[in-house]
């Protein structure tokens, strides 16, 4: 890690960016491959599809090594979209949702040229042994294959890493009364080497634990709280980045807009940045059920 702060500390602000910019994967399909979102965790019958839409707007000027900020005017930026199916199906007495991501975006950075284009796909699903609809108890497990499919791989596109990514993921969601719940999610990643650069990245980690509160049969709120660290990046065994080690509150409102149409807006911020990118944020989720 000293040898990338020392990296660092000789390269003009532009350089910094560029390089900074560069080994940082997706700004917010985002550290984990796949993140959740507070409540997903709570299978739906078997039978029921999804389409669903986001939208993101990302912002970094701060990166920090060891701690230390190392960069404070990076002006980043990256405007993202996701669509998603999703359908839930039962297999004997558990629910199974097989599902795929397709992200595309824009990004902008201070002396870089814009990039744009369509990101990874990603596919997968999650399969649920219990899932007691009348107690509001959840438990489910499963895993996510992100494929190389992306354009502008080589020129540092933050939803297009240049590589297999293997995600494991499970959750417990628990209601405690009729209004409260809690969520717990756990995920790890594994990684092949890039294609054009041969770099290694180490397994990263995700954990997050939400708090949800129904306000009415059609809205809820909930706080999650969000840690990651992992992903140290690698050249025949010279660190090139260090593990990305930050906590990240994210703070979400949904609303039913129609009986089978919800709007979710979430806000996210980094604190406790140790090694990354300081990252904030809106998202804007369209979920339509039939």
């Amino acid at each position: 890690m000293k040898q990338m702060e020392n990296y660092f500390y000789h390269r003009s602000n532009q350089k910094i960016a560029a390089l900074i910019f560069t080994l940082t994967a997706a700004l917010n399909l985002q550290a984990a491959g796949v993140s959740s979102d507070a409540g997903d965790y709570q299978a739906l019958p078997g039978g029921t599809n999804l389409w669903v839409a986001y939208y993101q707007h990302m912002e970094a000027d701060k990166a920090y090594a060891n701690s230390n900020k190392v960069a404070d005017d990076l002006d980043l930026s990256i405007d993202s979209g996701i669509l998603r199916y999703v359908r839930f199906i039962e297999v004997g007495d558990w629910i199974v949702d097989p599902q795929f991501l397709l992200p595309f975006a824009k990004q902008k950075m201070n002396g870089a040229d814009d990039i744009s284009g369509i990101g990874d796909l990603i596919v997968g699903g999650i399969a649920w042994p219990l899932h007691n609809s009348e107690k509001g108890h959840y438990f489910g497990f499963g895993g996510f294959v992100t494929v190389p499919t992306g354009s502008n791989e080589t020129k540092g596109f933050a939803i297009s890493n240049d590589r297999y990514q293997y995600n494991i993921q499970a959750g417990y969601y628990h209601a405690l009364t009729d209004k409260f719940a809690l969520e717990g999610v756990g995920q790890f990643e594994l990684y092949s080497e890039q294609k054009y650069t041969n770099i290694e990245k180490d397994v990263f980690f995700q954990t997050d634990f939400s708090a949800l509160y129904k306000v009415s049969d059609k809205s809820n709120l909930a706080a999650t709280w969000r840690h990651t660290d992992g992903g140290k990046e690698k050249v025949k065994g010279v660190t090139e980045r260090g593990s990305d080690r930050k906590d990240t509150i994210v703070i979400s409102a949904s609303t039913n807009i129609k009986p089978n149409l919800q709007l979710l807006l979430q806000w996210r911020q980094d604190v406790n940045v140790e090694n990354g990118l300081e990252i904030s944020g809106l998202q804007s989720r369209l979920l339509y059920a039939f």
